[in-house]
């Protein structure tokens, strides 16, 4: 009987932690909805944006050269962390990120079509600055972020991939609601005069759309001072200080089905396996190569590989493609960590796909299936399909590392390796859109490809 009161009375204690633990969980995919969404939603309003802007077709590669350039500050801080190690703190980081991507998105939002002439030519001056300083925070997010995980037990870490996946997936789903927008009809005002272009209107602007993530913004802000002023992670005891003498198929338990599973208290007892340096490396490298490809040289060419199939297979692909990090996050759910033969493949099965996509932008204007409803499905296909095998590629590296190597760094070096690897991806194709000018673009109204 005395037993069976003891039980009883602590079972409010044990869903009371329950409660705490979901809401640590939400408050953490909250947080990470601040580290990609203000850019995300620059790439997904494209559509709308580029047929207003003096720099065209060209203006993705300069955006990208722009957010590389500004890979100076997660420098800095690699810098200064490895000046400061243990008494290096990401928090002030973090805080300085989501409220200046909250004052860079309501100034997209209100001055997104200013022009300036500067070096001899036209220039969005506003829309170009405000993506610098969105860039400088943002890449460096990639870093401090991820180091932020390491307070956290291992089961947190997927809900830092899953806000990062709906960084993509929100402004998506507004970008649907807002409508087409962009699709151009031509229309010949005399018998004499050229067809001239006219592009429809969106149900709210592009302005609108930035107030409303910087909204999303505001609220990642709030998320973020609960989780630090508040005693949520410590009712929910999800300090990693707690977990520190679990084993590794412990915590990867821990990332499915929580604490309270009695094979969970069994494997306990278990030795932990360890990853090696040349293992650690090696995922390095491969995280180096994907996102370069994936996060540095596909969003510079996406007019030349999508526009060639027509303005809308170009809207398709902005609102569908971005849905492919979510659905990989939620195979991650089932299946958090994949060997290194499996690394590799992927990342092969992904590059080459890339590849493809890569090739077609370089044969704009007249690409292979131009102007054809199947070739513009097949194109949307591989945006898609890359981008859901390299982010699950992505994040079982991520699971690997937090699981399996031991030094506290090996998450923040894991985010450094994506920066890095996009700076070497854009640069290639700056030069050669901009600088060789050897894509050539699509002028709307004329006929191509016969």
């Amino acid at each position: 009987m005395e037993q069976r009161n003891v039980e009883v009375s602590l079972s409010p204690n044990r869903q009371g932690r329950k409660w705490a633990e979901h809401v640590c969980y939400a408050l953490i995919v909250i947080l990470n909805l601040s580290t990609w969404i203000d850019l995300n939603s620059v790439w997904i309003e494209l559509p709308l944006i580029y047929n207003s802007t003096p720099e065209g077709w060209t203006l993705p590669s300069i955006l990208s050269l722009i957010i590389n350039l500004a890979n100076i500050f997660p420098i800095i801080v690699v810098l200064i962390r490895w000046r400061l190690r243990e008494r290096f703190s990401e928090i002030p980081y973090i805080y300085i990120i989501i409220i200046v991507g909250i004052v860079a998105c309501l100034a997209i939002g209100l001055f997104w079509k200013e022009t300036l002439y500067i070096f001899g030519a036209q220039r969005s001056y506003a829309l170009i600055t405000a993506v610098f300083a969105l860039g400088m925070l943002d890449c460096t997010s990639s870093l401090v972020f991820c180091d932020y995980m390491r307070h956290f037990k291992a089961k947190y870490l997927h809900a830092m991939f899953l806000g990062e996946s709906f960084t993509a997936t929100i402004p998506t789903l507004l970008a649907v609601v807002q409508g087409i927008g962009g699709e151009v009809k031509c229309i010949q005002y005399n018998s004499t005069s050229p067809f001239e272009p006219v592009y429809s209107k969106p149900r709210f602007s592009v302005s609108v759309f930035f107030f409303l993530i910087m909204g999303i913004i505001m609220i990642s802000l709030i998320a973020f001072v609960i989780l630090r002023v508040s005693p949520i992670v410590e009712l929910a005891k999800a300090d990693e200080r707690i977990n520190k003498e679990e084993s590794i198929e412990t915590c990867e338990m821990l990332l499915k089905f929580g604490e309270d599973t009695p094979a969970i208290r069994k494997l306990s007892t278990t030795t932990p396996k360890s990853m090696t340096r040349k293992e650690f490396v090696i995922i390095q490298w491969f995280n180096v190569i994907n996102s370069g490809i994936l996060y540095g040289c596909l969003p510079t060419v996406i007019t030349y590989s999508m526009l060639p199939y027509g303005q809308k297979a170009f809207y398709y692909c902005s609102i569908l493609y971005p849905l492919a990090y979510p659905l990989s996050a939620m195979l991650a759910w089932f299946r958090q960590t994949i060997s290194i033969f499996w690394i590799f493949t992927g990342s092969i099965v992904g590059c080459f796909i890339c590849g493809f996509i890569i090739v077609v932008a370089c044969q704009s204007p007249c690409p292979i299936w131009a102007d054809t409803t199947h070739g513009a499905v097949i194109m949307v296909l591989a945006w898609f399909s890359s981008t859901f095998i390299l982010a699950y590629v992505r994040i079982a590296s991520g699971n690997n590392i937090k699981l399996y190597w031991k030094k506290e760094s090996g998450l923040f070096y894991f985010g450094f390796t994506v920066q890095t690897g996009i700076i070497f991806g854009v640069l290639p194709f700056f030069l050669i859109i901009n600088v060789f000018k050897l894509l050539e673009d699509r002028q709307p109204c004329l006929t191509y490809c016969i």
